[in-house]
């Protein structure tokens, strides 16, 4: 171990001593510092904030996956340049040296993010303190309470549509409605019968109402604290307008907590937030909530609305499990264990390729982890449903490429599943079991997987030849 921090201390040396890794650090120190003066948003605090810390993060994210691979360029200097000499005819393994490079690297990493973090978290309560509210109540309010804090997202659970399904089945059964199907297969003719009466649940018509309960809302119940409801509407027959009126309620009577009455306007197509205190939430920790499809407001006529409330659109109940400051550790976390994995892809290449090679390599599987969602996705938009490889030249195409890109992210991992930046803008948590899986994914196997390979190819190399 003494070994392998030696070359680690080296490595820091050299990294420090880099111009690259100067013009990195200022070019991060610009943005962080840079931008509380020149990003506003939509101009209110709650905007700025959140623009700041996107561009921020968003920006040290990528800047520091660059400078990662820079730095490899010191295993390929000391090939080069001979100076790997003096450490083979050490009693040093050549393991050794390939991790200690790996972890001077992923140190200096740490040390800047460190930095950029404490930054970033000053730099938001200075905006939070010098950036003028365009209303001084509710934009603080909002500030404080949905997003500067780490917040739990609640989804509402849904009826039992299975025995009404069950009951229909059984009715078509009865009177001979599948008889002429040859292929027809009850679990599907039951779960589209179960979709069907889901379908008709979330469409609320004028008049009626729709009742949400949530389960296990583990806030504190003060009532000087508040709970959110967010959610998105689709609104057919809506108003000239466009906004449409309703009223929700929120609290159980029969569980001893208050009832509050909220009458909303708001605008079609636009997700929304509801403010409510947190006592309505039982002390079993459930939280009961009405919809009411009709318009509060008494001196406004009413409007036969048609609203949808999708399934890809869930209605939310948001409450606070921990502070800005944690949520804004545990996301750095995420982006440590990337970049060690990035670090680990860079040792890799260089202790394979001359630096420029190595550089396109890692620079390329960079590419490739950040935007496989992307490509996988538009791989299966470009195949035709259930068509068969062999259909169409164009299929076989589209279909190999799918099959070439799957086998690469065996190996290459998703790092969209690991971008928390925009939960933490919104202020949602970014969990310890999320920080934990890209730990045990990132940098225990599949980093452990790179470096191994990495070892395994520079003991294979001669390092008495000169690469240039």
């Amino acid at each position: 171990m003494g070994r392998i921090w030696a070359v680690a201390r080296q490595m820091i040396a050299e990294g420090i001593r880099m111009k690259i890794a100067l013009v990195f650090v200022v070019l991060i120190a610009m943005v962080v510092l840079g931008l509380p003066f020149s990003v506003t948003g939509d101009s209110s605090l709650t905007g700025a904030v959140q623009s700041f810390m996107s561009y921020g993060l968003a920006t040290t994210g990528v800047l520091l996956g660059m400078l990662t691979i820079f730095m490899s360029r010191s295993v390929s200097d000391e090939l080069v340049g001979r100076q790997i000499f003096l450490l083979v005819t050490k009693p040093i393994p050549r393991w050794e040296y390939v991790v200690g490079k790996w972890l001077g690297i992923t140190l200096l990493n740490a040390a800047f993010l460190t930095c950029a973090g404490l930054t970033i978290y000053g730099m938001v309560h200075y905006i939070k303190r010098t950036h003028p509210p365009i209303d001084e109540q509710f934009d603080a309010a909002e500030l404080n309470n949905e997003i500067l804090v780490a917040r739990h997202a609640g989804k509402a659970g849904l009826p039992n549509f299975m025995e009404d399904a069950e009951l229909e089945f059984q009715k078509n059964l009865e009177e001979g409605l599948y008889a002429d199907q040859p292929k027809f297969d009850p679990r599907e003719e039951k779960k589209r019968l179960t979709q069907k009466y889901e379908a008709r649940w979330r469409v609320v018509g004028p008049g009626d109402g729709r009742v949400f309960e949530f389960e296990n809302i583990l806030c504190d119940r003060s009532p000087d604290n508040t709970i959110q409801l967010r959610y998105k509407a689709d609104v057919s027959q809506y108003p000239p307008d466009e906004i449409y009126r309703a009223a929700w309620q929120f609290g159980d009577a029969y569980k001893g907590t208050p009832t509050y009455q909220v009458p909303t306007r708001h605008m079609q197509g636009r997700y929304h937030t509801i403010r409510v205190p947190a006592d309505a939430v039982a002390p079993d920790h459930t939280l009961l909530v009405r919809f009411y499809n009709y318009n509060p407001y008494q001196d406004e006529a009413p409007w036969p609305n048609v609203i949808e409330f999708r399934a890809s659109e869930p209605v939310e109940v948001l409450f606070t499990v921990g502070s800005f400051g944690g949520n804004l550790f545990r996301l750095l976390l995420l982006m440590l264990c990337k970049l060690m994995f990035l670090a680990g892809v860079a040792m890799l290449a260089v202790t394979v390729f001359s630096f420029p090679v190595a550089c396109l390599t890692a620079f390329t599987v960079y590419v490739l982890a950040g935007s496989r969602g992307f490509i996988i996705d538009s791989l299966d938009l470009a195949s035709v449903d259930k068509a068969n490889m062999f259909s169409s030249l164009r299929e076989f195409a589209v279909q190999s490429i799918l099959l070439v890109f799957r086998g690469i992210y065996w190996v290459v991992p998703d790092f969209g599943r690991y971008d928390a930046v925009e939960d933490l803008v919104n202020g949602r948590n970014v969990s310890l079991v999320w920080v934990l899986q890209a730990v045990t994914e990132l940098a225990l196997l599949k980093t452990v997987i790179i470096l191994g390979l990495a070892i395994l190819f520079f003991y294979r190399r001669e390092v008495a030849e000169v690469s240039v």
